[in-house]
This record gives structure tokens, C-alpha cells and sequence, in this order.
């Protein structure tokens, strides 16, 4: 224990400590901590040119994120957006046959515009909606469903 200690011990009463030569001509061999380890079945290794990877990020990606979506939402309106989120309500709808509650959303996400209400022609959106919608749902969708969506 005072071997371990010998530098503190010395350091508190300021004395140099006194190198030890006692092991120096014996050094300690070499311990195998671990051994070979086994290879996984169905696991190789490729060439480093065959690996994929994708292009550098920028280092302020939050900045180069929020730059292209305002290039995307500069580039198209209010009423093209709510029916490009309309056509994705139609693609989630495509295999359920849930006329109401198809309606109810429609209903919520046209409400969610409400404040680009002048900027966006309503009936033409809706009529291009139900346009979309002919073919890809269970159900018939009427531009006579959507009349109090927007009051």
C-alpha cells in the first residue's frame, strides 16, 4: 500500500521520490485479453469502391433545409399546395371505404387555409380534388359534399 501511495506520500513532505530500478531488466509479458474473434455466417467483406455513400452535407444543414423549403413554398400557391395535400389524402384513402370520415378530413385540412382565403379559388380546388379522387377511391366524391366546408 505505501508503494502504491510513495509519490503522495513523498510530495507531502517535500522530498523527491526515489526511482526504483528493482523491475526494470524483467518486463511482463503480454496478456491476451481476448481471443480471435469468429467471423459471422453470411457476413463478407467488400472492396471500399463498391460501398455506397451519399453527397457531403453542408455544415449548417438546419440553414440549407429551411432554404429549399422556402424555394418550394415560394414557387407554388396556397391553392396548389392544398391540392397537392388533398391528392395525398386521396392516396391514403385509396383502400378504405370511409366516405364520411374522408370528408371530415378534407373538411379540416381546407380549414387549415382558412387565413389564404383570398389568395385561393375554393370551387376550382375542389372541383380539381374531386377530379383526383374519381378514379382512385372506393367511393364517388360529389363537389355537392364539399358545400360547407368553407362558410
Amino acid at each position: 500500500m505505501l508503494r502504491y501511495y510513495q509519490k503522495e506520500i513523498g510530495n507531502l513532505f517535500n522530498r523527491k521520490p526515489q526511482t526504483s530500478n528493482f523491475f526494470s531488466g524483467v518486463q511482463a509479458p503480454a496478456y491476451a485479453v481476448m481471443g480471435q474473434a469468429k467471423p459471422d455466417s453470411g457476413v463478407t467483406i467488400g472492396e471500399t469502391q463498391n460501398l455506397p455513400f451519399t453527397d457531403v452535407l453542408p455544415d449548417d444543414l438546419i440553414e440549407a433545409v429551411t432554404k429549399s423549403t422556402d424555394l418550394v413554398s415560394n414557387q407554388n400557391d396556397p391553392s396548389s399546395e392544398l391540392v397537392s395535400e388533398a391528392g395525398n389524402l386521396i392516396e391514403a384513402y385509396k383502400d378504405v371505404d370511409n366516405k364520411q370520415e374522408f370528408i371530415t378530413l378534407i373538411g379540416i385540412l381546407v380549414g387549415s387555409y382558412k387565413r389564404f382565403q383570398e389568395q385561393i379559388d375554393l370551387p376550382a380546388a375542389l372541383s380539381r380534388v374531386v377530379e383526383i379522387s374519381k378514379d382512385k377511391l372506393k367511393f364517388t366524391v360529389a363537389l355537392s359534399d364539399f358545400q360547407n366546408i368553407w362558410a
